[in-house]
């Protein structure tokens, strides 16, 4: 065993650092790299002088191969075991090591199964499989090739639990097959299953593929049957989610038919993949949103109904899926990989010290995500499993789309690539994100932020630019938008309509710009009116309005569970563990407001019925579609094609509007009162008209 007397790093391929205690130095001393009976002269370049040690930049010229045991020796027999350090963020590791092959993980099968797993930098990887009756075999991994380890074992493992113990720089730690698609309860094991056990999945949508056909609904598993106003056999789980024949209080539809009821295509489910932050065990004494991703491959056994069965989580999201599916309703995963949950607990950083996640010029670890664990996209082998990530979850689980959480910090050719690979695989797949520009460093330009035009432009971004505007700014919490009187800029209202704008940057085309004034972060529309106006009748008005907007404005619609019928968090503005009691589905305040449920439906149904909300190209919608500002801060919004003439009226002071000859009423806010001569209306209240030609 080695005790260290110094510490060297392998920083490059032809490069060390060495750490010595001052205590310890000598000025005359000459340092050796060893392997074996091989012996490597360094050449010491630099020499700083640290706070209590000395820092040695030596060369060498030599071939290493990471796998090997390698350490430093002085002209005084001292020695110190070598570790990896910056080497493992040189371009030339990531091309000697990065690996194509689509094997990684386990590929069972009745007879044997292979495990695969890649770490450049381990010494010796030990392969742990426990059967049912906690019986244990270690069996020892082979080291491949381009930093892959191997193991095959003849038999029937179906059912066995598998993790492995890792010796990286110096030190042996148990792991999770990041590669693992089935695990215990809490990731704490990996499972080998056999895949022809996985619940069918028949059920297609008729889905054309257009993200401006999407109208995006965004819903947490626990949540949507957490309320215990309603009789479901499975509260909080995958199971529960699609139960049928589920009403309201008062008799109206609620889960899923509800969901059909609505009109609405695509459910963006909040994260299902394995997070923690939760013990699964026993999910209702926790609670957490889940954007703590742990093993990305695996659905969430939070909301299982047995999360140490292995199939038990994977089959019941397939069924859900499938049952969503029948309805005609499409599936979006909110998918995280901005971050993971821990650095130091990482299965990454286990398998490769350093590598999996971004650090500044002193080799600390960045924090734009606010997570303290940045996660390294640009790198091949985290690239790698980002691509792997995504097609397994469309491929296995049959996702129609991916939201990707803070989508600025992915690097664009990430973003890219899954983008070509989606579209390849299955072309009616959409894909949006959160495309904040969040890192201020040279990395920027390589990032998938809105303004970066290297961004493919069938890539979607949430736009904070139409949420401040027709909501409020969401950090200046007495900050009125648009529906709440606010028109002080009509040409972002004008550009905000035709789907083309974000905070001074035009998209590429409309389909770029997803539209929304709430989502679950922030607080709700109406617990920020409420703050500035604490008048409950004109809240409601002026958020029926904001949703109006969002459902017609070119671009696609994004509405936060509950939207619909005023959803509060009591004022909570972060409620990700919070708890039932502030996040779930209130199916009593849908009673309370269903005649503005049927209303959103009937917006939504002028929305599929209208081609002209399905353009795409910004020179199309300005030749098309006109948007004038009236002098009480009425907007009007026509659709020459479809012949539709909609009214945006933030005030009650009343007004005259002239339609144009032909045009009727067919749809207006709830308690709004207009008169009508032939083509005069008079408008009275907050709310939203829809004319169409009776031609």
């Amino acid at each position: 065993m080695i005790n260290d007397y110094f510490y060297p790093y392998l920083d490059d391929f032809d490069e060390l650092t060495i750490i010595v205690p001052l205590s310890n130095y000598r000025d005359d001393n000459t340092y050796w790299l060893m392997e074996k009976d091989e012996k490597i002269a360094l050449t010491i370049r630099e020499k700083d002088t640290l706070s209590a040690e000395i820092k040695l930049v030596c060369s060498f010229s030599a071939l290493v191969y990471l796998e090997n045991n390698y350490f430093v020796v002085d002209s005084y027999g001292n020695q110190g075991e070598v570790k990896t350090g910056k080497i493992v963020r040189t371009d030339m590791f990531d091309r000697l090591y990065a690996y194509e092959r689509n094997d990684l993980g386990v590929s069972y099968s009745q007879n044997n199964t292979i495990f695969k797993i890649w770490s450049p930098a381990a010494k010796h990887i030990e392969l742990e499989i426990t059967d049912k009756n906690n019986e244990i075999i270690l069996s020892e991994m082979t080291y491949q090739s381009q930093g892959v380890w191997k193991a095959t074992i003849n038999g029937d493992l179906e059912g066995k639990r598998y993790r492995y113990f890792v010796k990286t720089n110096g030190k042996e730690q148990m792991l999770v097959d990041p590669y693992a698609i089935a695990c215990s309860a809490n990731a704490e094991y990996g499972y080998i299953v056999d895949q022809t056990k996985f619940m069918p999945m028949i059920h297609k949508t008729t889905f054309s593929g257009n993200p401006l056909e999407a109208i995006i609904y965004e819903v947490s598993v626990r949540d949507f049957t957490s309320d215990s106003s309603i009789a479901v056999n499975n509260p909080c789980k995958y199971k529960g989610f699609v139960e049928k024949g589920i009403t309201t209080p008062k008799g109206h539809l609620a889960g899923i038919d509800y969901l059909k009821q609505l009109g609405i295509t695509h459910v963006q489910l909040m994260p299902i993949f394995d997070y923690a932050g939760i013990d699964e065990n026993n999910p209702q004494f926790g609670y957490n949103w889940g954007y703590n991703p742990r093993q990305l491959l695996i659905p969430s056994g939070a909301y299982a109904q047995d999360p140490n069965d292995p199939y038990s989580r994977i089959n019941e999201l397939r069924i859900l899926i499938d049952e969503l599916h029948r309805e005609n309703i499409n599936i979006v995963m909110d998918i995280v990989f901005n971050h993971l949950f821990d650095r130091t607990t990482s299965n990454l950083e286990k398998l490769v010290p350093g590598y999996a996640f971004r650090v500044d010029n002193q080799g600390i670890g960045t924090n734009f995500s606010g997570c303290f664990n940045d996660l390294a996209t640009e790198r091949r082998m985290v690239h790698k499993l980002i691509i792997d990530t995504v097609l397994w979850w469309a491929k296995t689980y049959k996702i129609d789309g991916f939201r990707f959480d803070l989508m600025g910090l992915i690097d664009v050719d990430t973003m890219n690539e899954v983008r070509q690979k989606l579209s390849e695989y299955d072309p009616h797949i959409i894909i949006y994100g959160e495309g904040w520009k969040m890192h201020p460093g040279t990395l920027s330009n390589q990032l998938a932020s809105y303004d970066n035009d290297r961004v493919a432009d069938s890539i979607g971004f949430f736009n904070d630019t139409f949420r401040d505007t027709i909501k409020g700014n969401v950090f200046e919490p007495m900050s009125k938008g648009f529906s709440m009187g606010n028109c002080t800029d009509i040409n972002t209202i004008r550009e905000l309509l035709l789907g083309s704008w974000r905070n001074h940057f035009k998209f590429a085309n409309s389909s770029q710009s997803v539209n929304f004034v709430e989502c679950h972060d922030n607080q709700t529309f109406f617990d920020q009116a409420m703050a500035i106006s604490n008048d409950e009748k004109l809240v409601k008005k002026q958020q029926k309005l904001a949703t109006s907007i969002t459902i017609l404005a070119q671009g696609i619609p994004f509405l936060h569970s509950g939207q619909e019928f005023y959803r509060t968090k009591h004022g909570v503005r972060d409620s990700y563990r919070c708890g039932d009691i502030v996040n779930h589905f209130d199916w009593t305040r849908l009673d309370e407001n269903y005649d503005d449920i049927i209303y959103l439906h009937h917006l939504i149904t002028i929305r599929k019925s209208n081609p002209g909300f399905n353009i795409k190209t910004v020179s199309v919608l300005n030749q098309g579609i006109e948007v004038m500002p009236t002098a009480t801060k009425t907007v009007i919004y026509w659709l020459k094609s479809d012949r539709l003439y909609i009214i945006f009226k933030p005030e009650m002071e009343a007004e005259t509007l002239v339609i144009p000859e032909g045009y009727l009423l067919v749809l207006a806010s709830t308690n709004c009162f207009s008169t009508s001569n032939n083509s005069i209306y008079i408008l009275q209240d907050i709310g939203t008209y829809v004319f169409q030609n009776k031609g």
